[in-house]
């Protein structure tokens, strides 16, 4: 047996630098795999950068001025208190419901039809012809508002509708169909669409409808204090969309110029009203003036009166203009429009300025304030006259060729190329992210991987390795399927690999085991081999029982026992009966016979024979081997077979295998590729050294082909095996 192990526990520290050389290995490994993914990814991509509906984009540019014209720039200065319409208002108001429900009112956006189309026929098909369909009356009830109906054409007039509670009708094109209730009906003026297309067809409320369009629509201003704005709107029809817009503009600049001269006609409205009652105004102040002159004498206003009288004509001149004002608005605003508030405060000040200067003038001599009085009627009622002349030629001409403050730079036109899908950038993303998440993924596999996967890990604590199994896909199948039948994931096969494929690589590897097994047993007394694992599945009894088969093939006279007197399943293996004596029976029998064939099985298999775990097996089968039965019998089959091989229960589970490996003279652990841990090892040479017990060697069972064995000893059996 080898010297003495120590438990090197503070050589399983792992290294938790990574290692970019073999990240590099990993991802070279897996190339094909990388490569594969990455090329679905990319047929994705371009499936669905073909099958895409296309989006397509109508642009369109309008000019806001900044002055309509002086008496309707006189009246902004009331709402914005600047002649220049704010860009944000105008935007507003082309996304309004006024503007837009008027929109699909004329073009009957709230009817929408579709074509229903499948991307896998639309990559198919090889026709060039367009599904169409023109509805030229469709009339539903509240609750079917907002809902589709389905129409599916059934011949070159024929079809039928399923309605949203999955009624269904038949109807001919041309004809009317009525769908249930009075208030449902439709007809189909026109149909082009091959057996079986289907059409949604929807009536949407005006709100809805409206909503629908906004979504689509986007209006912006081009830049900072730049009265000009780009309208653009999306769809998948681009005639329908360039229309859509083209119509949203008409109605935006119809409104702002009829807003213009209806303004304008209701301030020549109040003007031509005030203008005869100012007439009769004017004509009996001049007549009282020439009354009082003659009977006073007093001829002219004197001169330190002039200065206020001037002022009283210029309130009353701005009073006269804010009454003209007050009226234009009354046809566009209501009277709680802050527009109305703020003429209001602007009179009230005036009234204010007003009687303060009537209450100077009435400090005057009595002659002074009449003919002040007289003359300042005159004149008023003349400047305002004059004014209210001007006014209404200004707005005359304003209500006949008022044109609004917007101008259309550029029509809607929709681009000839769809805006979307991105069909080349959809295709590289679809690459990049299949290359990325498949290169990801094995990489975090492989850093996420803590098991033994190399002969040096093992070597690092001072172990030997005295084999590398690799995995054996026959086995891994088979175990596979076995579990699938029985419906039990810790099922396995009933059967050796040994006798079914005796050319697999992992058999291969066994008999090199077989033969280094036999070279360092010359010159042992003790013939025991003791194979344990340090946690269950690792493939102990495997390698136990395939290797005992190998051992008998080449001659010599083999005994298995099954000392795992829990879960042990050799005889499942070996074809063999499950309750009969065995192990367990020996160790409590109370006096050792001097032979134990009664409790040992023959097998089908020359040379080698067997003992099961036994028909009476305690629920704590640790007390057994406190006795000496074990050694005793143990010492009896060294004497009478060429090997033993001893299969035990799990050294980090349960105590047996560190008490049966004191009587063994080979101890071999069985490591688990991928699965058992460096630091499950090192606990098993510190279970082995407390019964001062040494680790001869350690298998490493199950080597899968990965990055970091890709030209090791993974390929060694398996080419050798693939030859015989």
């Amino acid at each position: 047996m080898s010297p003495n192990i120590q438990p090197t526990s503070h050589q399983t520290v792992g290294d938790d630098e990574i290692d970019l050389a073999q990240l590099g290995s990993t991802l070279w490994f897996y190339k094909w795999r990388i490569g594969f993914f990455t090329a679905l990814c990319t047929c994705i991509g371009v499936i669905y950068a073909l099958t895409s509906t296309p989006i397509y984009q109508a642009d369109a540019m309008l000019e806001i001025t900044g002055t309509k014209n002086q008496v309707l720039g006189e009246l902004s200065d009331l709402i914005g208190g600047t002649q220049t319409t704010p860009t944000d208002t105008e935007i507003e108001l082309i996304k309004s419901r006024l503007i837009l429900g008027k929109s699909v009112n004329d073009l009957g956006l709230d009817l929408v039809i579709k074509p229903v189309e499948h991307r896998w026929d639309k990559l198919l098909s090889q026709s060039d012809v367009q599904p169409e369909l023109t509805i030229g009356e469709f009339h539903v009830d509240v609750l079917s508002l907002n809902k589709p109906f389905k129409l599916i054409a059934l011949g070159e007039r024929e079809y039928k509708i399923i309605t949203p509670d999955e009624q269904t009708y038949t109807g001919i094109v041309g004809k009317h169909l009525q769908l249930g209730n009075q208030n449902t009906r439709i007809i189909v003026n026109k149909m082009v669409a091959p057996f079986g297309q289907e059409f949604t067809i929807t009536r949407f409320t005006q709100l809805a409808a409206i909503e629908r369009v906004r979504k689509n629509l986007s209006v912006a201003a081009k830049g900072k204090n730049v009265p000009i704005l780009g309208l653009s709107m999306t769809g998948t029809d681009p005639i329908a969309i360039q229309n859509t817009l083209n119509r949203i503009i008409a109605n935006y600049t119809e409104h702002n110029r009829n807003k213009d001269v209806q303004t304008a006609t209701s301030g020549l409205k109040f003007i031509n009203e005030e203008l005869p009652v100012l007439e009769d105004k004017l004509r009996d102040a001049e007549n009282q003036l020439n009354v009082y002159r003659s009977r006073s004498g007093s001829l002219d206003v004197p001169s330190e009166a002039r200065g206020t009288l001037e002022s009283l004509n210029k309130i009353e001149m701005q009073m006269v203009d804010l009454r003209t004002e007050k009226s234009a608005l009354s046809e566009v605003y209501t009277n709680e429009h802050p527009a109305f508030k703020a003429l209001e405060e602007k009179m009230k000040v005036l009234e204010q300025a007003k009687l303060r200067l009537n209450t100077s003038i009435s400090k005057m001599p009595q002659t002074q304030q009449e003919i002040i009085r007289l003359t300042r009627d005159v004149e008023i009622n003349q400047a305002i006259y004059v004014q209210l002349l001007n006014k209404r030629q200004e707005l005359s001409i304003l209500s006949a060729s008022s044109q609004g403050n917007v101008r259309l730079i550029d029509s809607a036109m929709t681009a000839e190329k769809p805006i979307k899908p991105k069909k080349a950038i959809i295709v590289a993303l679809a690459s990049i992210l299949g290359l990325f998440v498949s290169a990801g993924y094995y990489l975090l596999k492989s850093l996420l991987k803590k098991g033994i996967s190399s002969e040096e890990e093992i070597s690092a604590l001072g172990l030997d390795v005295l084999s590398t199994i690799p995995l054996s896909e026959v086995q891994y199948k088979r175990d596979t399927m076995f579990r699938k039948i029985r419906k039990n994931k810790n099922a396995r096969a009933n059967s050796l690999l040994v006798i079914q494929d005796p050319t697999d690589p992992s058999i291969e590897a066994l008999r090199a085991l077989r033969t280094n097994l036999h070279f360092r047993s010359m010159g042992q007394d003790n013939k025991v081999v003791l194979i344990s694992g340090a946690t269950p599945e690792v493939g102990k009894s495997f390698v136990s029982a395939n290797l005992a088969v190998l051992m008998a093939q080449a001659g010599r006279k083999v005994l298995l026992i099954d000392g795992d007197m829990r879960k042990g399943y050799l005889h499942t293996l070996l074809g063999q009966p499950e309750k009969v004596a065995g192990f367990a029976d020996v160790l409590q029998l109370n006096k050792l016979p001097k032979q134990f064939n009664e409790f040992i099985q023959k097998t089908a298999i020359d040379g080698l024979e067997f003992m099961g775990i036994g028909s009476n097996t305690p629920k704590n089968p640790s007390e057994l081997l406190l006795n000496n039965h074990l050694s005793q019998f143990l010492d009896w089959a060294n004497h009478h077979y060429d090997h033993v091989i001893l299969d035990t229960p799990p050294v980090l589970v349960v105590t047996d295998a560190a008490v049966m490996a004191q009587y063994a003279g080979t101890a071999l652990l069985i490591s688990r590729f991928g699965q058992t841990d460096v630091r499950e090892l090192d606990h098993c040479i510190s279970r082995f050294a407390v019964n001062n017990v040494n680790i001869d060697g350690v298998i490493l069972n199950g080597v899968e082909r990965t990055a970091k064995n890709y030209y090791g000893y993974y390929d060694k059996y398996a080419k050798y095996g693939a030859k015989s």
